[in-house]
């Protein structure tokens, strides 16, 4: 049942869709968390050997056994401790079995719903670990995200109680992957093997079952209605976490730049986090909730281009005049094969060198004819007050950003004009 559900339950959570100011899924961690850890070769996916991180690859036939057979045969012993209990004297003893071995493999092994053998107080027990579950926007969102869960599990209806014999199980994953891509616009599919949107499936189907589930658990009626209505606002505004996110950001990032966008949609969270409101019911974040300058223009990381346009030495100089007037820069750096910096390329060379073509049209030059050696670079921690203090003492229109040898951004005139505008305009605005 935790398999099945998996997907609705996560379309209606999502909350995390930029990673480093980038869109990506509308649950990113799923898709990062599996290739961060993933540690197999090409060889081993030609086997077609699983993740660490993983939904599994078929349904638990005839008990909770074939989960750790499996997994034992699966994956390799990663960690290992000294065994000093053997579990198997220990149960002809009568005691309870600790299976050390058994769970410091399993701790190895990253299911997104995850079966956990545990012992406390000489009483042992099997638990299901949901990891597919994100942390946040709130934490009554939280709160209601697990209510909506263990409601479903504590109560499965009739015709769900075979579902391994009814559905597919790569379809269950599926559905756990268009949650993660799309969030609360994902098609899932159903038994009937027909697909809905989630939006249906939660609202008609599983917010009855979990209502039902935790009626029987014991859960007061005020209690459940609270959690399970914020899954049920959540369902109908569509305003899931990640939803929230994408819009604020979507705004912002048209009245300021990317990075002051990415601190006041973080700033706009954690003060409406501090009002006890589910996300459903926020309102969107303001630019104002960014804070001064110093947030977000303290250092060069903050306000340097990353979407770089590079040469490298070999090139034609026609090639550094396209790439100017294309994309209307003025300054384009020289890599060489590894990504290093090597060299800077910027207007005034090149209107030099158009001059002196006219005198030798024949003569074709390379960049590394005309290009400035080992430019002065700075690193992104550069304080951006020292990075023009550095322009000012040089004399020049641009400073490459370095880090570990490699070109990881520029920052340009042009890049203090608007930090200029904006920081005028907020001052005007303090003193009207």
């Amino acid at each position: 049942m935790a398999q099945f559900i998996s997907g609705p339950l996560l379309a209606v959570s999502t909350n995390s869709p930029l990673l480093f100011g980038k869109r990506l899924w509308k649950e990113t961690r799923i898709a990062l968390f599996q290739q961060s850890v993933d540690i197999r070769s090409t060889h081993d996916l030609i086997r077609q050997r699983s993740p660490r991180v993983s939904f599994g690859t078929r349904w638990v036939g005839k008990s909770i056994i074939d989960v750790y057979q499996e997994d034992i045969v699966r994956y390799k012993i990663l960690l290992s401790n000294k065994i000093e209990i053997d579990s198997l004297k220990q149960l002809q003893k009568g005691k309870i079995p600790t299976l050390d071995a058994l769970r410091v493999h399993n701790s190895t092994i990253y299911k997104w719903n995850r079966s956990c053998v545990g012992v406390n107080d000489e009483k042992a027990h099997i638990r299901i670990e949901n990891r597919l579950l994100p942390s946040g926007p709130s934490v009554v969102d939280q709160v209601a995200n697990s209510a909506f869960w263990f409601g479903m599990m504590a109560f499965v209806p009739e015709e769900y109680k075979n579902i391994s014999g009814i559905f597919d199980f790569d379809d269950a994953k599926s559905n756990l992957l268009r949650a993660a891509r799309l969030g609360i616009d994902a098609q899932i599919k159903w038994t009937d093997g027909k697909k809905y949107p989630a939006r249906e499936v939660v609202m008609d189907i599983l917010i009855p079952i979990a209502k039902k589930g935790l009626s029987q658990k014991g859960i007061q009626p005020g209690d459940i209605d609270k959690y399970l209505g914020i899954i049920e606002g959540r369902t109908k505004t569509g305003k899931t976490g990640s939803r929230w996110i994408l819009n604020s950001f979507n705004k912002l990032k048209n009245e300021g730049s990317v990075n002051e966008a990415l601190v006041a949609t973080t700033a706009g969270i954690y003060h409406r986090q501090r009002n006890v409101l589910p996300v459903h019911l926020w309102d969107s974040a303001q630019i104002t909730e960014a804070g001064s300058w110093i947030n977000y223009y303290w250092r060069i990381d903050q306000i340097m281009s990353t979407d770089l346009f590079t040469v490298q030495e070999d090139d034609y100089i026609d090639l550094v005049a396209s790439i100017m007037n294309w994309r209307n820069v003025r300054h384009v750096p020289v890599e060489n094969k590894y990504g290093n910096l090597v060299g800077l390329i910027t207007s005034g060379l090149l209107v030099k060198y158009l001059f002196e073509t006219r005198r030798n049209p024949e003569k074709q030059r390379s960049v590394k004819d005309i290009m400035i050696r080992n430019p002065h670079a700075i690193s992104p921690e550069t304080l951006t007050r020292r990075a023009l203090e550095m322009m000012k003492k040089y004399k020049v229109g641009c400073l490459p950003v370095v880090k570990n040898n490699k070109l990881v951004g520029i920052v340009t005139e042009h890049d203090f004009v608007d930090i200029s505008y904006r920081l005028i305009k907020e001052l005007s605005a303090d003193i009207d």
